[in-house]
């Protein structure tokens, strides 16, 4: 109970914030609730995505939240930037891809997908298989208006 007033609390303190410092980017579409996005999640530091088993370990002892997610694979691309990177999927997805924490699921999930322009300016977007995308929160000529 206390948790999901705390949940509760943290989406209108994001909704105000999202609201205050809106981007010119905004988030549309609808969420497909396939759980592709449970399955292939990516995490960085500020040396950039986590390529070493053990950077995610300690990860897992500083921040709880990262226990909530196992390594599901390794990353292997083109873009160096990426190559290498492992991918995590979240311990709480059944097997019908539904969530098994829906109400009590932590920030990271609640987030997703997250308008942060650093993002967007650097090609990043939603999943091809989700429902969202990422579009111009005003066009050039209405803020000319």
């Amino acid at each position: 109970m206390i948790k999901d007033i705390k949940n509760f609390i943290e989406d209108i303190v994001l909704d105000i914030y999202n609201k205050l410092f809106s981007s010119k980017y905004v988030l549309k579409g609808k969420c497909k609730k396939c759980g592709y996005c449970c399955k292939n999640i990516l995490f960085s530091t500020k040396d950039g995505y986590v390529k070493d088993k053990k950077i995610f370990q300690q990860m897992q002892k500083k921040y709880t939240y990262y226990r909530h997610f196992k390594i599901s694979g390794v990353i292997k691309d083109d873009n160096e930037i990426r190559n290498n990177a492992l991918t995590f999927e979240c311990k709480f997805l059944s097997k019908n891809n539904k969530c098994l924490i829906y109400l009590i699921r932590p920030m990271y999930c609640r987030d997703y997908p997250n308008v942060m322009p650093e993002f967007i300016y650097g090609g990043l977007k939603p999943l091809k298989e989700c429902g969202y995308y990422f579009d111009i929160n005003k066009k050039f000529s209405e803020y000319l208006q």
